[in-house]
């Protein structure tokens, strides 16, 4: 996007908050008004005090002769006064020129953040299977928060600038228009050092917020590997790697640094340029008596406020350049295309919970960058192929298979966290892909493999899946008791030290492997949908504790529709219906019995089964 398509992006974002930016603006007027009038009551003073001692008339400031003002109803003294009100006045304008700016500027980025927040929730499982955790933070934070300063002192500190070097050169333009225009030769050096720098500022920031999340994103992996990186005695190595990282980050930073410590001290050089030549020709003046004492006083006054915009001219170019850089990574995640979206006149999902696939080919995609940089998603091997099968309301269905056989690829497709072909899975007669996804996600609920625990008490882990209880899940404590229960959970939280209240560390680190899967069968029986999907999550439990379950499943399951995948036998042998899958395919299907009948797969993966639970015994 251009510099002034960027501008525009601000301008809309200001116009947000309505007459608040406008009335900081203002206020930030009566500052500078008042800042560059008081030098001129000042003036009056100088000169009034030159007549006192030399009898001479007085000399009127032109600014005051120019707004009709005559020093014969001042003395010395109210001049001062007057001086000492306009400080006063601007300070106390200080105020609300903060208040309305700083304030609509933190109001905004929180827009940006939930507008990133809605975004991200909208995004499909495909999209963050290819997106690293390390930028997505560095973007929700980093970036948010140097749009923020553009929005904030950024607009201030540019609207200061030019309105105070405007009120600045005009004043000085009706004191003396010949010392003005020697004042402003440094004009042209500053525009061209300020175009070459900021155009630096920017390439070199955006460059470290894409690096600044490759480090986050190493950090984070490192952080939640250390069991791995301890236990293979990998610190050192760790430590290398991201001293490594840390180091690529610091030389970015320096480059970064040493444009901005250019920006200061050229600036400031060129507004000493400007006050010497004030002061060697604006002195040759008073000498030569074609300019007065109390001009040359209010000239030297009125130089020294155009230091506080020079310097902020270099702090608003780079907070504007940094807010460029942050706000283009912000709108690259916002426009990414969402994948899975709810169809034109989305249907809500209602009925019994019937489920029938038919003829259902799944591949994933991966992104293939062509020569002209453009990306392409290309379509990878299937990993399910031609698989069809119905499960009635009420029933339940067993998947089995070996590792890798597309099972759980098939329990996603189910909840259109992958979507599937159209036509090819329906609910209730509907294809799903033409229900609301909130909808089909309340009635289909799946048990994932790979549990994920947030860092919160046990009984809110549990309950997440219900708005009525999340907020008070004490209020639910015999919901969590029952689940907990049927999932074979309860005895062991009640000997945690705070029961159900217990703290969870970061995805549950402080949980067994067991204690995790249980936690999230809980969770989903919680959720009391039309059809449960469980994905292999008895995986890490003992044979003893896995009897209890399926035990309890069996009441979970009656009168619900069931999907229950696994590698076990023992696990799906109560199923209505079995179906075995190999390399993406349906190899089997039948009962329990007729498929030990048929003496294939399904048959001797039970044979090995049951010998070595023989031989545990």
């Amino acid at each position: 996007m251009s510099l002034l398509g960027d501008f525009r992006r601000v301008v809309e974002l200001v116009k947000t908050q309505g007459w608040r930016y406008p009335v900081g603006i203002a206020s930030l007027g009566v500052v500078n008004i008042s800042d560059v009038l008081a030098p001129v009551f000042m003036a009056l003073a100088v000169e009034l005090t030159q007549a006192e001692f030399t009898g001479d008339p007085v000399n009127t400031p032109t600014p005051l002769a120019l707004l009709g003002i005559t020093p014969d109803t001042f003395t010395i003294i109210t001049a001062v006064a007057v001086f000492l009100v306009l400080q006063v006045l601007a300070n106390i304008a200080r105020y609300p020129m903060l208040m309305q700016v700083a304030v609509p500027s933190h109001e905004i980025t929180q827009l940006i953040r939930r507008r990133i927040a809605n975004h991200l929730l909208a995004q499909s499982q495909s999209w963050y299977d290819k997106s690293r955790s390390g930028d997505i933070m560095s973007i929700a934070t980093s970036d948010v928060q140097a749009v923020r300063m553009m929005l904030g002192p950024g607009v201030l500190i540019a609207a200061d600038t030019l309105l105070l070097v405007s009120l600045v050169l005009l004043m000085l333009s009706i004191l003396s228009w010949e010392l003005t225009l020697i004042t402003l030769i440094p004009v042209p050096f500053i525009l061209l050092i300020t175009n070459k720098l900021s155009h630096l500022e920017f390439d070199r920031f955006k460059d470290v917020q894409e690096d600044l999340a490759d480090m986050t994103e190493r950090a984070r992996e490192s952080y939640a590997g250390i069991r791995i990186i301890q236990g293979y005695a990998r610190e050192v190595y760790d430590r290398r790697r991201f001293a490594g990282f840390s180091e690529r980050h610091f030389g970015k930073n320096l480059r970064l640094a040493r444009v901005r410590s250019f920006f200061e001290p050229t600036l400031d050089l060129m507004l000493g340029v400007s006050t010497a030549l004030v002061v060697i020709f604006g002195g040759i003046g008073v000498a030569k008596g074609t300019m007065t004492l109390g001009t040359f006083v209010a000239f030297l006054f009125l130089i020294r406020y155009l230091s506080g915009p020079m310097i902020g001219l270099g702090w608003s170019v780079s907070l504007f350049q940094r807010g460029r850089a942050s706000m283009h990574r912000i709108d690259e995640l916002c426009e990414t295309e969402l994948e899975i979206t709810n169809a034109p006149n989305a249907k809500t999902a209602a009925g019994p919970g019937g489920l029938k696939v038919q003829n259902l080919t799944f591949r994933y995609t991966a992104d293939r960058v062509l020569e002209d940089g453009t990306v392409q998603k290309a379509p990878k091997h299937p990993v399910l192929r031609d698989i069809s099968f119905e499960i009635p309301a009420g029933k339940t269905l067993g998947v089995f298979g070996p590792v890798g056989s597309g099972k759980s690829s098939l329990a996603c497709v189910l909840t259109r966290l992958y979507d599937p072909p159209a036509g090819t899975v329906f609910l209730d007669g509907e294809d799903i892909r033409e229900l609301t996804l909130e909808s089909l996600r309340e009635m289909v609920v799946l048990a994932p493999q790979e549990t994920f625990l947030f860092s919160s008490t046990v009984a809110r882990n549990i309950v997440m899946t219900r708005d009525d209880l999340i907020e008070r899940p004490d209020q639910g404590q015999e919901e969590v008791v029952r689940v907990a229960r049927l999932a074979h959970l309860h005895d062991e939280v009640e000997h945690f030290e705070d029961g159900y209240q217990t703290m969870l560390g970061e995805r549950g680190v402080n949980l067994s492997g067991g204690q995790r899967q249980r936690l999230a069968i809980a969770r989903a029986i919680t959720a009391d949908p039309k059809v449960l999907i469980l994905d292999d999550c008895l995986s890490a439990v003992d044979t003893k504790t896995e009897s209890a379950i399926l035990q309890n499943l069996r009441t979970v399951l009656d009168g619900r529709t069931g999907l229950v995948i696994s590698h076990r036998v023992r696990a799906v042998q109560d199923a209505d219906e079995i179906i075995v899958i190999e390399d993406g395919q349906i190899t089997q299907r039948g009962t329990h019995d007729e498929l030990l009948a048929q003496n294939g797969y399904y048959a001797r993966i039970a044979a090995e089964q049951s010998q070595a639970k023989g031989e545990a015994a």
